[in-house]
């Protein structure tokens, strides 16, 4: 986070000292594209919503909006601070334009902007477009996902499924030289989906964008039985453990651990999580709501996992997620970055995703692991967890 204010400090410098009086900053909906290493273009579409002393921007992908309120503006630049995965803008206002920098904590992509442009891809949809619909099988190298397609009225909405979690929501066109194209931006997931149909059940010239240079190719085929393995076979616990030893401190500072009274007798959700997690937000956001159903018979506590070992650094990123998500359980700081989670968690056998969820009965004793999350951009898969996990957790607290 550090990289995007010193960014945004140069920035406001070069640009007040050119600017010769301000700009006008337009309302109403833009079309934004962020440039990868090779200059390939990743789009996507936002409103500003602009009223006295306060701005809004509003991402928008299919049906689905992410607000993003941090925004601040210095004569002619503009600076877009996003709820999570500490990114941001620092733009220049131009006419009708927007230029300048995205940046994340280990790199920085040129973006651009151009107001009243509502297409997130300019190419014309073509007539067969709704054949993209279904579930593709991706082949990326030594690794597969899978791919959810809709289509209405020429754009293609989806997501994509992975063992470790869905890469959200998804919005893009399939024109009419016959090249699909998806991408996804919410400061966390930078992704760009490109492809060339071939017939109704294969998909060439794969090509999954990510972030500034991340460039996987592969190739697709249409299978509506694709699976990923079982979520709930991947993390285990070790032999010889059947709960959690840890200890650690709440957002007060003060230490908790499963064997506090608070917690007899009643169902335990574990979230192993973090603010830098795209999927924890999805996750926590459905856990608030599982929270707020089933108090006081159900306690879930999030296990957070910053990139900061010390506890108030840790915490305020800790805060941002609770903030973006709502959330109205406990959140401990476990001290410890992700790559050392084994520590923190010595109990885990193969631990592989950030989220993992792990359901705790009322006698203490750990009942099943849920490795990764696909959250509502996966829509029907969505539908199925959600009605897996009342069963079981009603299950849990009538026992």
């Amino acid at each position: 986070m550090k990289r995007f204010y010193f960014l945004i400090l140069t920035f406001a410098v070069i640009t007040s000292s050119c600017s010769k009086g301000s700009r006008e900053l337009n309302p109403g909906t833009w079309r934004a594209v962020l440039f990868t290493s090779d200059s390939t273009e990743i789009p996507f579409n936002f409103n500003l919503k602009i009223s006295e002393g306060d701005t809004l921007m509003e991402i928008i992908t299919g049906e689905q909006i992410y607000t993003v309120k941090e925004i601040s503006r210095k004569g002619d630049s503009l600076f877009v601070t996003m709820p999570l995965f500490s990114s941001g803008f620092a733009l220049e206002i131009k006419d009708n334009e927007l230029s300048g920098k995205f940046s994340r904590s280990t790199y920085d992509m040129n973006v651009k902007a151009w107001h009243g442009v509502e297409k997130r891809f300019l190419s014309e949809p073509a007539e067969n477009s709704s054949e993209v619909a279904g579930r593709w099988l991706v082949n990326l190298g030594e690794r597969e996902i899978i791919g959810e397609f809709s289509e209405s009225n020429g754009v293609v909405t989806g997501s994509f499924l992975t063992p470790s979690g869905d890469y959200r929501f998804f919005e893009g066109v399939l024109d009419t030289s016959g090249e699909l194209s998806l991408s996804c931006f919410d400061g966390g997931f930078i992704r760009l989906f490109k492809a060339r149909i071939e017939g109704k059940d294969s998909l060439s010239n794969v090509r999954l964008y990510s972030g500034y240079k991340t460039l996987e190719t592969g190739f697709a085929q249409r299978r509506e039985d694709a699976e990923l393995p079982d979520a709930y076979s991947v993390t285990g616990m070790k032999k010889g453990y059947s709960t959690f030893g840890f200890s650690f401190p709440d957002l007060n500072g003060t230490a908790v651990s499963l064997n506090d009274e608070r917690f007899n007798n009643k169902v335990v959700i574990l979230q192993i999580s973090g603010s830098w997690c795209p999927n924890c937000l999805d996750e926590s956001r459905f856990l608030s709501e599982m929270q707020q159903k089933y108090s006081p018979s159900l306690e879930i506590v999030a296990l957070a996992f910053e990139r900061a070992e010390e506890f108030e650094v840790a915490k305020a990123e800790a805060m941002k997620l609770v903030d973006a998500a709502g959330i109205n359980y406990e959140v401990l700081i476990t001290g410890h970055t992700p790559s050392r989670l084994k520590e923190a968690l010595p109990e885990l056998e193969n631990f592989k995703a950030f989220p993992t969820t792990v359901y705790i009965d009322k006698k203490g004793k750990v009942r099943r692991i849920h490795s990764g999350f696909n959250g509502p951009g996966t829509g029907v898969h969505y539908t199925k967890f959600v009605n897996e996990f009342k069963s079981f957790v009603e299950g849990l607290i009538a026992e």
